[in-house]
C-alpha cells in the first residue's frame, strides 16, 4: 500500500528536512535531476525527485557497530522507500511512502518533528 501526500514545496520540503536532520537514512540511486525533453542533458527542467530509504530504528553513521553495519549491508534491517518529487513550475509536491500504513506509524515515531510536518499537509488536503 501506498501513501501519496501532496502539497506545497515548502511543506513537503518541512517532512524533507526532518528525515534529513536525522542520520536515519541513506539517498538512494533513485535521485535524479529530470530533463527537459526538448533541449536535452544540458537543460535541466525544474522537476527532479529524490529517493531516500529510511532506517527508523538505526542511525547509519561511521560509529555503528560492525554488526549493525553488516545487517544493513546486507539488507537485513527494516527500511523504508521515500520517493519525494519537486515540480518548481508549480510551487507543487508529493510525497510518496510505498511500504504502507504501518511504515509512516513507524516513521512518525522515530523521526522528531515528522508528524508535525504530515499534521499540516493532513490539514491542508
Amino acid at each position: 500500500m501506498r501513501f501519496e501526500f501532496k502539497s506545497t514545496i515548502i511543506n513537503i520540503r518541512n517532512i524533507e528536512d526532518c528525515i534529513r536532520a536525522t542520520k536515519k537514512y541513506t539517498e538512494g540511486v533513485g535521485t535524479m535531476r529530470k530533463k527537459h525533453p526538448i533541449q536535452g542533458e544540458e537543460f535541466p527542467s525544474k522537476v527532479f525527485c529524490k529517493y531516500y530509504e529510511v532506517y527508523p530504528d538505526m542511525d547509519i553513521s561511521w560509529e555503528m557497530t560492525a554488526e549493525k553495519a553488516v545487517d544493513w549491508l546486507w539488507g537485513e534491517t527494516d527500511h523504508y522507500d521515500l520517493i519525494f518529487k519537486y515540480d518548481y513550475r508549480s510551487n507543487q509536491a508529493e510525497l510518496t511512502v510505498i511500504n504502507g500504513n504501518g511504515a509512516l506509524n513507524k516513521l512518525k515515531q522515530s523521526i522528531p518533528g515528522l508528524k508535525d510536518a504530515l499534521a499540516v499537509i493532513d490539514n491542508v488536503g
